[in-house]
């Protein structure tokens, strides 16, 4: 084998390191986020709509409110879900109050950090809910339980067996005070208990409202959880 045989081309070890993703931040429009400032103190939780450039504008979510009364800006740092990249995103940037109270400019954003983080997304909770099986006639409301939540789906308990691949109607109350929420989901995997079966299941056609109370649920969980209330 000659020089070029042995020297000439590089092995995989030594091949060039991919180039990292581009940041475009309006992939991140519509993203739910836990708004904190750089202590890591929560501020509210919102949706970051109308992204251009290195600007757009947190829109909060709930009866979250915030002390407007300041001239400076205040940096924060934002973390959330983006559906667009399937991944876990954290961005940086200063906030400014507007004239409308429930909306607050974001200005110098930049993405800090990408990853595929998604079960940081998802709590552990113990809500009581029922279930109905779509397709087959003559099915009844069923009780069962929301052992954990994300924001693309949810793990049920269930004395009832169903198989993977099946739809169900899930009924919960997710927010005190709102009418029970009605989402669709499907069967991805089946885990067999001792006294209920667990179920896998992912959201299909999950509504914005719905959606949104979901990500404040999360957010208020990991929020007491860490002792930042």
């Amino acid at each position: 084998m000659g020089l070029f045989g042995l020297f000439g081309k590089k092995t995989r070890a030594e091949a060039a390191p991919a180039e990292p993703e581009p940041a475009y931040l309006e992939d991140y429009a519509g993203m739910q986020a836990e708004v904190t400032d750089l202590e890591g103190r929560s501020l509210f939780t919102a949706k970051l709509l109308g992204v251009e450039e290195d600007h757009g504008s947190l829109h909060l979510l709930g009866d979250a409110a915030f002390y407007r009364d300041t001239e400076e800006p205040l940096p924060v740092r934002l973390r959330g879900y983006s559906d667009r990249r399937s991944k876990a995103a954290y961005l940086e940037g200063e906030i400014r109050p507007s004239e409308d109270t429930g909306i607050w400019r974001v200005e110098k954003l930049t993405l800090s950090k990408l990853e595929n983080d998604r079960s940081y997304f998802r709590m552990d909770v113990a809500m009581d809910a029922a279930l109905t099986p779509v397709g087959r006639p003559g099915a009844a409301a069923e009780p069962c339980q929301l052992v954990d939540l994300s924001i693309g789906g949810v793990r049920i308990a269930s004395p009832h067996q169903f198989q993977t691949g099946e739809r169900l109607l899930i009924s919960v109350t997710l927010t005190p005070g709102v009418p029970p929420s009605t989402m669709l989901c499907q069967i991805l995997r089946v885990v067999g208990q001792e006294a209920d079966y667990e179920y896998g299941c992912r959201f299909l056609e999950l509504n914005e409202a719905d959606e949104d109370r979901i990500v404040q649920i999360i957010f208020d969980l990991q929020r007491k959880r860490s002792g930042r209330i």
